[in-house]
């Protein structure tokens, strides 16, 4: 059966393991479940308990919360890179774009060279 027929049936998920992993607090399976016809993100992390038993801590995420999440961190990456008071317009036509002065040119350099030519 190929993946693109599939149908993730309502109270059933999946989890692979995480061959991305690059720190502890990342997690060691992600997957997928569907709960009441809405598909959630799903993350797990392999622990053990005190007498040294393994088990799986989980955490589902809805669609809704990944995207807030996202937009969250862009918004703090747009503030560290170009500051607070540099609130970007979110209509981007070109009415709205303010031009960018250029930079002015360096003087040439003063000097004369006409008595060091040989004719």
């Amino acid at each position: 059966m190929s993946q693109s027929n599939f149908q993730q049936k309502d109270m059933t998920g999946v989890l692979f393991y995480n061959a991305y992993k690059d720190k502890d607090t990342q997690p060691n399976f992600k997957g997928k479940v569907m709960i009441e016809g809405k598909e959630f993100s799903l993350s797990a992390w392999e622990r053990k308990d005190k007498n040294g038993n393994t088990y799986y801590s989980l955490q589902a995420n809805s669609p809704d919360e990944i995207r807030s999440r996202a937009e969250d961190n862009l918004s703090k990456l747009k503030n560290n890179v170009f500051g607070e008071s540099s609130k970007q317009p979110s209509d981007t036509s070109p009415h709205n774009i303010k031009p960018v002065d250029a930079p002015k040119p360096m003087p040439a350099p003063d000097f004369d060279d006409d008595d060091d030519l040989p004719f």
